[in-house]
Formats: structure tokens, sequence, C-alpha cells
């Protein structure tokens, strides 16, 4: 049975502020580059340049491969020390890739799946009856409580420099999600010095340290609440792994994102086997390479979502095209050296464009396979790693378009952010802790820990195979 298809199906989340408020025109404080006094067709055929000679070396990085030598090859020394750029683009955002599938029912076959206890975690779940919510610190006495990280272990060997946090140990049923799944979900846990990270690799062992395979990690996230986004007054997202996420090391005289002592640290796991084979005694252990001495290049990481400013970052996919947008602005002057996306099956595109010169930044398709699932997403270094400005001034935009050709709606199966690494004029603000958007993403975090429709968005979570 052939059914038409509906030609566009748009949604716009509304903007925040009329443009017609903006100025008719922005002179930054910050140099324009050199190109940028030539004649308007050279500035822009450079300008264009740069940007693909950026995402070519991006690649090379991604693949510890010269983009102008043979596959395989080892990087030049000098090509090799601009990896800080993947290693925080990493570190910011990840690299999941999602993949939403149309079912005829949201949940499936989770509903009844083993590993979803509805067990709570009492004394990290009571900071919500606080108001303001705020996160203790290292050395506070409900920072040491042993409920607030049940199944989460620090440690660290400094001889190798590496700080070592340990999920588990859990069982992993065949076809289901972990056992204990949602005392994985924020557990908290403490930094112990001043350090800089620069540099990650994920291992999961058994009971027994054999390897279990990587596709059993659905994502290992870390949340800064003492630190706030580039664009948003809310907690940091730090590091963000999946199962196809690759070791990233750079040199530690370089660069690397700072971290300090007593910093409160959100862990968030989530584990599901959709094997036949079971696995017991499951240990993730997410190891952070790091610097005591300050690097050449203090780096931050930035993200934008459709779905901002906070709650669930998955929208609905109804039959045909649905585009969704955010815009925003920074608090301060900010230089983005590197961005890359993340998008789930039938996306066509992302974008993100400064709205008051009308120019678009960077803009991308993903890459699928034959059968139209997301591989990856290109990473770009804008301007060969010299970076594009953002000003306070300027309002920018997120967009994404996705196009589903089934007759039915994918719940939840839409979702699109950029992310990346930049370096803040004078650094970010301090964190608000009575802003009222960092308060309402930190009780949605603490929620999908604490509130009673957490498992359920677990389930839909591992349903849609993000």
């Amino acid at each position: 049975m052939n059914q038409r298809l509906p030609t566009v199906t748009t949604e716009w989340v509304p903007q925040e502020e009329p443009l017609t408020n903006m100025p008719a025109k922005i002179t930054p404080s910050a140099p324009g580059h050199w190109y940028r006094q030539l004649p308007s067709p050279v500035a822009r055929a450079l300008g264009a340049w740069f940007d693909r000679a950026g995402t070519r070396v991006a690649e090379g990085v991604r693949t510890h491969t010269s983009p102008r030598r043979r596959r395989g090859s080892p990087l030049p020394l000098w090509r090799g020390s601009v990896s800080f750029l993947g290693l925080a683009l990493a570190l910011a955002a990840g690299a999941r890739i999602g993949r939403a599938q149309a079912l005829a029912h949201p949940l499936g076959h989770m509903m009844a799946m083993p590993g979803m206890s509805t067990a709570a975690a009492p004394e990290l779940c009571r900071l919500l009856a606080a108001d303001p919510v705020i996160v203790p610190a290292g050395g506070d006495a409900a920072a040491d409580d042993p409920t607030a990280a049940p199944y989460l272990h620090l440690s660290v060997d400094a001889r190798r420099q590496e700080l070592a946090l340990e999920v588990g140990p859990v069982d992993l049923p065949a076809h289901a999600m972990a056992e204990h799944s949602r005392e994985l979900v924020y557990q908290l846990t403490h930094l112990p010095f001043d350090a800089w990270v620069n540099g990650f690799r994920i291992e999961l062992v058994d009971a027994q340290g054999r390897p279990v395979p990587r596709r059993v990690l659905h994502h290992i996230d870390t949340t800064r609440p003492a630190a706030r986004d580039l664009f948003l007054p809310v907690a940091q997202r730090f590091v963000a792994l999946g199962a196809e996420t690759r070791p990233v090391s750079l040199p530690g005289w370089l660069a690397g994102i700072p971290i300090h002592r007593g910093e409160p640290l959100l862990v968030s796991t989530m584990l599901h086997n959709p094997t036949a084979t079971a696995y017991f005694g499951v240990r993730v252990r997410l190891i952070l390479r790091y610097v005591r001495l300050r690097p050449l290049l203090e780096v931050a990481g930035f993200r934008l979502d459709v779905m901002f400013p906070t709650g669930a970052m998955e929208f609905d996919l109804p039959p045909g095209r649905t585009v969704r947008s955010w815009d925003g602005s920074p608090p301060v002057a900010a230089r983005l050296l590197g961005i890359t996306g993340h998008l789930h099956h039938y996306a066509e595109w992302i974008e993100l464009k400064d709205l008051t010169t009308g120019k678009v930044i960077w803009r991308a398709a993903p890459r699928t396979d034959a059968r139209g699932e997301v591989t990856g997403m290109p990473l770009s270094f804008l301007r060969l790693g010299l970076g594009r400005w953002v000003y306070p001034s300027h309002r920018y935009r997120i967009t994404t378009s996705y196009w589903n050709p089934t007759v039915h709606t994918i719940p939840g199966g839409g979702m699109a952010k950029v992310a990346g690494i930049s370096t803040p004029r004078g650094g970010l603000p301090p964190v608000d802790l009575r802003d009222s958007l960092y308060q309402d993403d930190l009780r949605h975090l603490l929620g999908l820990r604490c509130g009673a429709d957490a498992m359920m968005a677990m389930a839909g979570h591992f349903t849609h195979g993000e």
C-alpha cells in the first residue's frame, strides 16, 4: 500500500528574542584574520579553502594518518601535536553514533527486560529536596555518602599519570540491560587534585579480566556541576564516550582541560547487551591521562542542541520532513577551534549559523552505510585550526533536518547537536547556582537517577539504539 508522505513537517523552537533588536552592524573587538583585508571574493575563497583543509587534517588526526600520506602511515610530529583538537572534541561531545528505529511500541521488548531495578539512591536523591540543588564538593559530609556512588571507584596511578573511573562490577544478561542499571546513572565522585586532562581510553572486562565486546557500552557520560557551558549557564558536560570512541592522547605540554581538587563529578553509565551471550562481573574503566603542570593551551568544551535549553534532547519524527532549531549567544567572546556533530538515523544535515552576519559557520551531513544508518560525522578544524570567533552581541542558530520515509511516527527518533572545543576570552563566567536554567538542568540530570520515570526513559534510549 503506497501512502503519500507530507512534503514538509516543520517545527521551529521559538527564538529567545526578536532579531529586530540586534544591531545592524557588529564591529568585533578582536582583530580579523589577515585574509579579510583582501578583496571579498579572494577572502571568501581563502576562507573556504582553510575550512576544507581543516576538515582534511581533522580526518587525518581521527585515523592517526596524514591526509596526504598512504593510509596507515604515521603522522609527522607536528601534525600529531595538532591532535589535541581531536581529543577535546571527543571529551566535549563523545562520538556516539545514534540509530533511531521505527517500532510499533516505544518500549518494545524492554518493558519486561531484566536489569531494570526500581531501587533508588536515597541519599543522592535527597539533594533534590533542597532549594537550590547543590552538588557537594569534596570534604562536605554529604559528599562522603557511599550510596552516592555504589558502583563507582576512583583510583590514581601517579607513575603513569592516569586517573581511572571504574564502574561496576555488574552482570549483563543476554538481550538485556545491566543489572542495577538505575544505580549506574549519575553516580557522584570528586576529583582528587588540580590537573589538566590530555588523553583518555576506555576498557571493558569481565570478572575474570577477559575483554568484553565494546558494543555492550551504550555510553559513559560525565558532568561537572562546578563549571558551566559556553552557550548556557548549566553544568558543563565533560567526557562523553560510546562504544566506537577511540583512545586519544596528546602531548602534555601542548593542551589540556583543567580539573580541580575536590570538584564534584557526576558519572552516568549505560550498559546493554544486544547479544545472546551473558557477561558477568563487567567493569567499565574510563582512564584519563593528565599532567600536573599547566600546558600551553587551556581548552574548554562547548555544545549546542536543537532541544536546548534543558530536559530530554530527543524529539519525535513524524512521517515526512522535520526541521528543528535553537538560537542563542555566548556570555563572552570565544574562538571555536574545532567542531563535530551528532545525528540519528534519517538525518539529512545539521548547520551552525551566525544570524547576525548571515554566515554559515559549519554545515555537515552524516556519513551513512548501505542501510542508511549513521556511521559517523565530519570533524572540522575551523580555519585550519585558527578558529572562528563567536560574540555575545551575535545570535547563533543550530538547525537540523530529518526525513522519515515511513508512515509511522518514530518516538524520540531525532537528536541533533554540535560540539567541540573553544578558548573563551578571559575564561567562562563562574557557575550561578541559583540560575533557573542551571537548577532545571541539574534537577533533570538527577531525576534520571531518582525520578519515577527514569527507567522508562532508559528503556526508550535502549530501544532506539542510540
